[in-house]
């Protein structure tokens, strides 16, 4: 018997699978405790039970519910953020109850697979409207509660995909697409909404009856058209261990192909493409192939297909954007394409980790004031280099482009033609690029191609910097993003100084230009990243993985790199809260602790110590609505009272104070912390982080914080806030530079090096 709507499968579903009672089979105490778990991690128990109400009436392939379980369970892991703060990774409360209850275990795992092809956003959405349709037909009188909304639906989403993520659906997708002849990275994933509509009940009614129940699916396939079938081939046999018969397209003169899945002579799932002309629908059918119910693309709704995302790894991604550049813009001739494309991309990534290069040997700190030296080398001021590790950067480039073969040699070949010229177009055209398309092009349509991979290099240029200053890179082989959010590369700030340099100017990059360059792909194509509080942001977080700034933690700031960034899998908890990210609680106060002192001058003997005693404190931790709020807090100690004052900062302006320093010179002599040091004339040594200091016109300030990393943090916040006081003015500390020393120079030393450099010098010794 046919169903009149699909609320009438609903209810017929209803008889073969009685609904799923979860929070009335457990005492209050438990349901509250449970609800309390979900919401903190970001879920919601209702919207949980609504939604396992739906995808909970599957069975899940144990061949594959065997796997998931395992590999998502030692996927736990906790690392330590800040005090109390922690980074967990694997399970949380809503992966945590679903490896307990199938029902929910069905859903779970279901929308992590959905998730993973889909984006989250996207997928609510769907989820959402299909929800609400398949209700449409319901009797007014039965009083049906309301379905969840979309808000409610991507908490629990996002709780699936960041608490799954360990789970790599790529190698399923990706041996489904082989298996029906698509190339991995082209294989259609994109599917219409009402598919999805359908399935919800369909899957599992073909379930509960499966030699009396058949699901048929027509769609339309064309330039623009995508029938999503490595998607659905994936969830119909891989997750629900159904049979699946797929009909490709038939092309012209070609005779019908068909491809199974599964259980050869039982066809549960049919999915057959068809010319872009002809209708789209999903319809149920019984044994005697009569519809029982057919489900078609509305007359006035949109035809908008649920967008895909292609999750790549790290690792060798910048070859398969290059072998998609070129591929996309059909410079190499079908003929040559195994061979030439291989050519191609081996000579961009050279002029890739050029690039690399070529932008790092030009980096200043940008935030840092511009210096113009006088005639009188008096308050002479300089831009503050940023150096990259360079042995770190070829190392980058061999990890994003997957070959070991990189060299050095190789890459300043193409420095050398490069340097000094603006990265455009008018770059010499290696001879791979050139020779695998003049045969064939007209030559100015060919320049603006070689624009779009110059364009490109630049692009993937700052993310082989960005990699270059993460801290522990062997920890990044399995991080997975969606590439073609790369796009949004283009906003980044020193990307849009890219495209007016001249090749010889300095280039002047913000403390948190590599977080930002990382967090492109990490928060997806949606170009999330640009609308974040950047002044703020300390951790960015998303499908399971984060990266945070380098201060946070208690080191001492010579230990710290400044700008460097650190990945890892998992997202930051407290006390079992979830949170998407961490910013700091406020840009940071400079109590005011009277004035700073001169402690000794020129002739006088100093030695290496701490005039003014500073406890780190723990830190502050709060909470805003998707994120941590944080602040380190450091206690001066007065010797008048007991408790003294607490100076907080939070750990991003912590990096900013970091960012405006520039670090000693190592010395053979080592610390020598026994040794006493003279001073020569223009040298005084200052205690306390008070606001003012009087004016006796020394060139170097030495600041006594030897030996307390709290004492150095406060004083690289106060350094640039005094105000100097003469008998005429008062003027800012900006003026003076700051050399930060480390445990690696002595004390002499350190003097030496600041002596030798021009300008107003402050030491934070």
């Amino acid at each position: 018997m046919a169903f009149t709507n699909q609320f009438a499968l609903t209810l017929e579903l209803t008889r073969l699978l009685p609904p799923i009672r979860w929070a009335t089979s457990k005492a209050g105490s438990a349901i509250i405790s449970r609800a309390r778990d979900l919401r903190q991690s970001g879920s919601d128990i209702v919207v949980e039970e609504d939604l396992a109400s739906v995808f909970g009436r599957c069975r899940i392939s144990p061949t594959l519910a065997s796997s998931f379980k395992t590999i998502v369970t030692k996927s736990s892991s906790n690392v330590s953020l800040l005090e109390g703060i922690i980074l967990q990774g694997g399970p949380g409360p809503t992966v945590a109850r679903a490896l307990q209850e199938s029902p929910y275990f069905a859903m779970v795992v279901q929308l992590s697979f959905l998730v993973w092809a889909f984006p989250s956003i996207h997928m609510a959405t769907a989820i959402a409207d299909a929800l609400r349709k398949r209700s449409e037909g319901a009797p007014t009188t039965l009083g049906l509660p309301s379905s969840p909304d979309i808000r409610g639906i991507l908490g629990v989403l996002r709780a699936c995909e960041s608490q799954t993520s360990a789970f790599n659906w790529n190698m399923i997708l990706d041996a489904v697409s082989t298996t029906l002849g698509y190339q991995v990275d082209r294989a259609p994933l994109d599917i219409p909404p009402f598919v999805l509509q359908g399935l919800i009940d369909m899957f599992p009614m073909v379930q509960s009856l499966p030699s009396d129940r058949f699901v048929h699916i027509q769609i339309p396939v064309g330039e623009r058209l995508c029938s999503g079938v490595s998607a659905l081939v994936v969830w119909a046999h891989h997750v629900l261990d159904l049979a699946v018969l797929v009909r490709p397209l038939q092309q012209e003169g070609q005779s019908p192909r068909y491809i199974t899945f599964g259980d050869p002579d039982l066809e549960q799932v049919f999915i057959e493409e068809v010319d872009a002309d002809k209708e789209a629908f999903i319809t149920l059918l019984d044994s005697q192939k009569e519809h029982l119910l057919t489900i078609k693309l509305e007359p006035d709704a949109e035809d908008a297909l649920i967008g895909s995302m292609r999750r790549t790894p790290v690792k060798g991604w910048g070859n398969a954007l290059l072998a998609e550049k070129i591929s996309h813009l059909r410079f190499v001739a079908a003929s040559q394409a195994i061979t030439a494309s291989r050519a191609v991309v081996e000579e961009l990534q050279l002029v890739t980790s050029a690039f690399a290069f070529i932008i790092a040997k030009n980096l200043i700190k940008g935030s840092a004031p511009e210096y113009v030296d006088d005639e009188d080398m008096v308050d002479t001021r300089r831009p503050i280099v940023y150096d990259t590790d360079e042995h770190r950067l070829l190392q980058a480039s061999r990890f994003l482009f997957d070959n070991p073969q990189i060299s050095r040699r190789e890459i300043d070949s193409y420095v050398a033609q490069y340097q000094f010229k603006a990265l455009d177009e008018h770059l010499p055209i290696p001879p791979a690029v050139e020779a695998s398309a003049r045969a064939f092009r007209s030559r100015p349509k060919f320049d603006n191609q070689w624009s779009i991979l110059v364009e490109n290099a630049k692009k993937l240029g700052i993310f082989l910097i960005a990699l270059a200053n993460i801290t522990n890179p062997g920890d990044c082989e399995d991080f997975m993003f969606d590439g073609r959010a790369f796009h949004f590369m283009i906003q980044h700030p020193l990307f849009e100084q890219l495209r007016e340099w001249n090749g010889k100017d300095a280039l002047g990059i913000s403390d948190d230009a590599w977080l930002q360059a990382l967090a492109v792909p990490l928060l997806g194509y949606q170009g999330r990243v640009w609308d974040l509080p950047w002044g703020k942001v300390c951790l960015v977080s998303d499908r399971g993985w984060s990266a945070w700034i380098s201060t946070f933690g208690d080191a001492d700031p010579s230990y710290v790199r400044e700008g460097s960034i650190t990945l890892g899998r998992g997202s930051p908890c407290r006390n079992g809260i979830w949170k998407v990210g961490i910013w700091d609680s406020e840009p940071g106060r400079l109590l005011s602790s009277g004035d700073s002192r001169r402690v000794e001058s020129c002739g006088e003997t100093t030695f290496l110590r701490c005039a003014d005693k500073v406890i780190w404190e723990s830190p502050y931790c709060g909470e805003g609505e998707d994120v941590f709020v944080v602040s380190a807090r450091f206690r001066l100690q007065d010797r008048l009272q007991k408790k003294g004052l607490i100076h907080r900062f939070g750990y991003k302006t912590m990096q900013k104070y970091l960012w405006q320093a520039q670090r000693s010179i190592s010395c053979s002599h080592g610390s020598r912390s026994s040794k006493d040091v003279k001073l020569a004339v223009g040298c005084a040594t200052v205690a306390g982080f008070g606001h003012h200091l009087h004016d006796t016109g020394e060139r170097i300030l030495i600041f006594l914080t030897a030996q307390n990393r709290g004492a150095r943090w406060l004083a690289l916040a106060a350094v640039p806030q005094i105000g100097i006081i003469s008998d005429f003015v008062e003027t800012g500390g900006t003026a003076r530079r700051i050399l930060l020393r480390g445990e690696d120079c002595c004390y002499q030393c350190v003097i030496d090096q600041a002596a030798s450099r021009p300008g107003m010098w402050s030491i934070i010794l």
